[in-house]
C-alpha cells in the first residue's frame, strides 16, 4: 500500500532525476559537427518497490533541439519537454513545460523570450516573470548543459554550477565531483564520471548522477535520497539517430 503523499513525492523526485538488445555506438561521424547528438534511450526507474520504464529522446530540427522524456506506470504518468538552441557551448531555452499525474496533477512551463527580455515561469498554476538574463536554464535542459560543460572540458571540472529557474524562484545549482568506478550496464561496461549535488541538508536529501565520456557525457546512472526515500535510475537502451 502507498502512504499518502508518496506518489507524488516520487513523481516530483523522478522529474528531478530525469535531471537522466540495443548495442553500444559512438555517435556517427556524419554529426560530428552537431554539439550533441540526437538519441533515444531508456531507463528503469525504481523507488519503493515500484518500477517504471523511462523513455528519453533528444531530436534535432534545424538549430532547435527537443528533449523529451514520458513514463508511466499504474500509479504515476509522467512527462516533460524541453526545447533549446546551442550557442558556443551554452544552452538557450526557448519552452519546458512538465506535468506529473499521480493523485493529482502538477504543472511546470517555461517560456524564455529573449527578444522581450523575459522569463515566465509557471509553478502550481501560478506565473511569474523573471527578466532574461544569459545562461538561465529550466531544470530539464540542465541535463544537457552539464553535458556540453564536460564535452568543452579538457578534464572534467571539480565543481559544476548552473542556475535554474522554477516558478518564482531561481536558483544556483552545485555539483561537486567524487570518485567513481566503472559501471556494468545493459550496454556492456562503461567508464563514468561522477557528480553529487551539494545540497543544504546531505542527510536528508542527497543526490548523485554517473555521465559516460565515450557517449557524450550521457547520464546512465542516477541516485536520489529524499525523506529516507531512495530512488534509482539505470540506463536500459541506447540509440544514435542519425
Amino acid at each position: 500500500m502507498t502512504l499518502p503523499g508518496t506518489s507524488a513525492r516520487i513523481a516530483r523526485t523522478i522529474m528531478v532525476l530525469t535531471l537522466l538488445g540495443t548495442a553500444l555506438l559512438s555517435p556517427n561521424t556524419a554529426l560530428a559537427d552537431t554539439p550533441l547528438t540526437p538519441f533515444e534511450a531508456t531507463y528503469d526507474t525504481r523507488a519503493l518497490g515500484m518500477s517504471m520504464s523511462l523513455s528519453r529522446k533528444l531530436d534535432l530540427e534545424g538549430d532547435t533541439y527537443t528533449l523529451s522524456s514520458f513514463g508511466k506506470n499504474m500509479l504515476l504518468t509522467l512527462s516533460e519537454q524541453s526545447s533549446f538552441t546551442i550557442e558556443d557551448g551554452q544552452v538557450l531555452g526557448q519552452r519546458f513545460k512538465s506535468e506529473s499525474k499521480a493523485l493529482k496533477t502538477q504543472r511546470r512551463a517555461v517560456n524564455f523570450d529573449q527578444s522581450a527580455g523575459v522569463i515566465d515561469s509557471m509553478k502550481q498554476g501560478n506565473w511569474t516573470q523573471h527578466e532574461w538574463q544569459p545562461g538561465l536554464l529550466d531544470r530539464f535542459s540542465q541535463q544537457q548543459q552539464i553535458r556540453l560543460t564536460l564535452l568543452g572540458s579538457d578534464t572534467p571540472p571539480d565543481q559544476l554550477t548552473f542556475t535554474v529557474v522554477d516558478g518564482p524562484k531561481i536558483s544556483e545549482k552545485i555539483w561537486q565531483r567524487v570518485e567513481a568506478e566503472p559501471i556494468d550496464t545493459p550496454l556492456g561496461r562503461l567508464e563514468v564520471v561522477s557528480y553529487r549535488e551539494v545540497h543544504d541538508n546531505p542527510k536528508k536529501r542527497a543526490s548523485r548522477i554517473w555521465l559516460a565520456p565515450e557517449l557524450q557525457y550521457l547520464m546512465i546512472k542516477t541516485e536520489h535520497i529524499e525523506r529516507s526515500s531512495k530512488i534509482r535510475v539505470n540506463i536500459e537502451s541506447l540509440n544514435w539517430l542519425d
